[in-house]
């Protein structure tokens, strides 16, 4: 893995759950390892389904798109916890708040990274999210650095939808040889970016998920903060 595999290129895209927010972690193994720290041995496939069912219930619900990420959290546990016919005030708001002051930390210092690549690189977000995706990128600092945000919930496309990383070529207006995708999902990101003519720069976090159409990646890292290194 080399910077001259990367010279030449313009731009760097990222995802946001699971790259921006933590180190490769994705949302579904983080809340399942909190309801363990907290207390609540439930069986994993219950709680995929809780997470799924709260999952769909946020889509389409107008009134996340307004929301932070604290509330939006909240608002997702809470309907987990519906689902899964538990109450418990107090072990429900440790989760939320576990699981946020650790999103947060990542948060400050991605926003960090980025105030540093943008000295060398256009930068965007590309990502499956509620519509509120821009509104949390505000609230955590990292927005002044996007030129470009696309979410999901608002543009009616999702990835691995190829349309979603046309739309972001499109908005940077850069060839895709000359912009790197960098994301911790090898089916949504990964895939389809290299699909698309992209460079790809796969977060490979503690529990990855390879399907087996899986291809080669241009490099991978294990944290965000190894990025800096590789295409500066």
């Amino acid at each position: 893995m080399s910077f001259s595999k990367f010279h030449g290129c313009k731009a760097v895209l990222f995802d946001f759950g699971g790259t921006l927010d933590s180190d490769g972690e994705h949302w579904l193994d983080r809340i399942y390892q909190l309801y363990t720290s907290v207390g609540l041995d439930l069986p994993f496939p219950e709680i995929k389904r809780a997470f799924y069912e709260a999952d769909a219930l946020c889509h389409g619900d107008p009134k996340v798109v307004s929301f932070g990420l604290r509330p939006l959290i909240k608002y997702l546990v809470h309907l987990q916890f519906k689902a899964l016919d538990l109450e418990d005030d107090a072990k429900e708001q440790e989760l939320i708040e576990m699981f946020c002051s650790k999103s947060e930390q990542f948060l400050r210092r991605n926003a960090l990274l980025l105030s540093r690549f943008k000295r060398w690189y256009r930068l965007g977000l590309v990502s499956n999210f509620y519509g509120n995706v821009a509104t949390l990128c505000e609230e955590a600092g990292l927005a002044e650095f996007l030129d470009v945000i696309l979410d999901s919930g608002q543009i009616g496309i999702s990835k691995p939808d190829p349309g979603i990383f046309r739309t972001a070529l499109e908005r940077l207006r850069l060839d895709p040889e000359k912009v790197i995708f960098v994301g911790d999902s090898y089916e949504r990101d990964m895939i389809p970016a290299r699909g698309a003519g992209m460079k790809t720069i796969w977060l490979k976090g503690p529990n990855p998920r390879i399907p087996s159409n899986a291809g080669p990646v241009d490099a991978w890292i294990s944290s965000l903060s190894e990025l800096e290194v590789l295409i500066t």
